[in-house]
């Protein structure tokens, strides 16, 4: 389980472009954001611990209580600065559908597939750090879930115990041997029993091969899986985003990516792994792949939501 230090990109998210003063990048964001008074405001209430007292009501009909963390901060400021996923999940479920969230931190997406699926689906969100779970066993408590499974622990190729990196920016914690929380790690296949699944979202930072090496019994039973790839965050681990296109390849998956005129369209060949890195964002992309057996009726749903996977650019819903 060795890795290194933060990959390539992280330092600029978090403190801007090399040779930008972080205080100078700081206020660029700050300009450029949407909503600024209510940024502010944020960050004030995070830091006096009066966040959890706020609760947000989300437009697809759920709610999120503002806990001390990056996510529930970005969604109180702005509710559709993290829309792009959740526009994703929601166009793809359907009721009665099955839906499993790994790296599912304070829940947006799993609540959201909550309210999709309905009483007859399933949704199992897993987070590993145990401060970011807690946050996501108080949203599912708050939106009275009865379909919605939560699982503590990291996920992986095999089991063990593994250290978790503890950050303020805590949608980017990640395993680290010299990480701060121990925490059990498991396989998909050991936690979730292999039947028909429609969506299999995974955000690891970086973890993704070694998750997906774990589920080849999931996998089988798998529609469509979304996952979220960064050059940089794979070379922690000693792999490149070309290995989990070619896992999910041999599986018999196909991928969506943009075709003419911006509508979604399915490659079967590697894809965004064969771009230059020059022509891929900064923080990765979001990998689509689905079954041929959908991947028409995919295709349908996610044009009539107006989604466009990414390519050269971030993913986006077109607004």
């Amino acid at each position: 389980m060795a890795c290194e230090a933060d990959g390539p990109g992280v330092s600029s998210r978090l403190h801007g472009p090399p040779g930008m003063n972080k205080w100078t990048y700081r206020w660029k964001k700050l300009r450029e954001h949407p909503r600024p008074v209510r940024f502010v405001l944020s960050r004030l209430l995070w830091r006096t611990g009066l966040s959890p007292f706020f609760v947000l009501e989300m437009p697809r009909g759920f709610r999120i209580r503002f806990y001390p963390s990056s996510i529930s901060a970005a969604l109180w400021s702005d509710p559709e600065s993290r829309s792009a996923d959740e526009d994703f999940v929601w166009a793809v479920l359907r009721a009665g559908d099955r839906y499993i969230d790994a790296g599912a931190n304070i829940g947006q997406l799993a609540l959201a597939a909550s309210n999709r699926v309905g009483r007859g689906g399933e949704v199992i969100a897993i987070e590993a750090h145990p401060e970011i779970f807690r946050f996501l066993e108080g949203n599912a408590e708050l939106n009275h879930t009865t379909n919605l499974t939560t699982l503590h622990c990291a996920l992986g190729a095999g089991p063990g115990e593994v250290a978790l990196t503890t950050r303020r920016s805590d949608d980017q914690n990640y395993i680290s041997d010299g990480g701060t929380v121990r925490v059990q790690m498991r396989t998909l296949d050991e936690l979730v029993a292999p039947r028909p699944t429609r969506l299999l979202k995974l955000d690891v930072e970086g973890y993704e091969l070694p998750v997906l090496q774990g589920a080849t019994a999931v996998l089988d039973h798998t529609e469509i899986v979304y996952c979220e790839l960064s050059t940089g965050n794979c070379r922690r681990f000693g792999y490149a985003p070309r290995e989990v296109e070619q896992l999910l390849l041999g599986k018999g998956f196909v991928f969506v990516r943009t075709g003419d005129a911006g509508k979604p369209a399915i490659v079967t060949s590697e894809y965004f792994s064969s771009l230059p890195d020059e022509s891929l964002p900064a923080t990765g992309y979001n990998l689509v792949a689905v079954r041929p057996s959908v991947a028409q009726e995919v295709l349908q749903m996610l044009s009539a939501e107006g989604w466009i996977p990414v390519s050269e650019g971030a993913s986006s819903r077109d607004r």
